[in-house]
């Protein structure tokens, strides 16, 4: 043990120095890197808003991240090279590690290219409101690998980006107006005249359905039970949620005070032998 602490002690008188400098220095270039990570995200950020062209959120954000990153990388790499660390054998180590990882995550590669795919074509971007994959919700956020959807319910969904990619992709943001599209049905033995009459009245007169694209009102089908209209109109976008409802509450009370009957779903059952049914059975 004499002979260890000895050897320590010798150890570090002669290279004990340098490697306070050295450990000093990582630092320091850490420190920097840091410096220089934040100042890189501001001059991104702002000039991203000053742009003319206006790259989509998704876009400008993912720039950001990857620049502050590869700040990052670069300063790690020049403190262990500070260090004393072979950085030229660490990085071709981690190249043909990368070359195994590939193959064993070929799947997370695949959402990697698909997430690629998404910020060059931008078919939706933060805060719009898609359905993909059977799922719905507003745009959160997009990494290379995942997307991730926030429903009105607070739940978060997390998708995998070749899923998204490899899915169709439904954004009702895109446009400003939307169409309201509801089915109202009423009895064989009402006048259809006078309900596409009321029906369009109910469109005409209510303050927020657009006047171009006009309204829409025609029989869809002949149901089984009922004769189906389609009542459609246009609205802004964020008017959609409010009139829907309140259209479909109009069309109820109307139908009420016009005495036009909204039918349920019924059956005629015809009896062929209604005597022979009526008869005891015997054993």
């Amino acid at each position: 043990m004499q002979n260890l602490w000895t050897m320590l002690s010798n150890w570090l008188v002669q290279h004990g120095p340098l490697l306070i400098r050295n450990i000093t220095i990582f630092i320091a270039i850490l420190l920097v890197g840091w410096i220089l990570a934040n100042v890189v995200d501001r001059a991104l950020n702002s000039a991203i808003k000053r742009s003319r062209y206006q790259p989509s959120p998704l876009f400008g954000q993912f720039v950001v991240n990857v620049a502050r990153k590869t700040v990052w990388i670069i300063a790690i790499v020049l403190g262990l090279d500070n260090l004393g660390v072979d950085t030229a054998a660490l990085i071709a180590g981690l190249g043909a590690t990368g070359i195994i990882l590939g193959f064993a995550l070929k799947d997370t590669l695949s959402n990697f290219a698909s997430g690629a795919m998404i910020l060059l074509y931008s078919p939706f971007d933060v805060g719009d409101f898609i359905e993909v994959a059977g799922e719905s919700g507003t745009v959160r956020d997009l990494t290379l690998v995942n997307t991730v959807l926030h429903t009105g319910d607070r739940k978060v969904i997390t998708l995998p980006n070749s899923k998204v990619w490899g899915s169709a992709i439904v954004n009702y943001d895109t446009s400003d107006i939307r169409r309201i599209d509801l089915v109202a049905g009423i009895a064989y033995g009402d006048d259809v005249d006078r309900a596409k009459e009321i029906f369009s009245e109910i469109l005409a007169e209510h303050p927020k359905i657009l006047e171009d694209p006009a309204p829409v009102v025609r029989i869809n089908e002949l149901g089984g039970s009922s004769v189906n209209f389609d009542v459609r109109g246009f609205v802004n976008r964020e008017d959609f949620w409010d009139v829907r409802p309140e259209l479909l509450r109009q069309l109820k009370v109307r139908c009420d005070e016009e005495g036009l009957e909204i039918p349920f779903p019924q059956q005629d059952i015809w009896v062929r032998n209604a005597d022979a049914l009526a008869e005891p059975q015997t054993e």
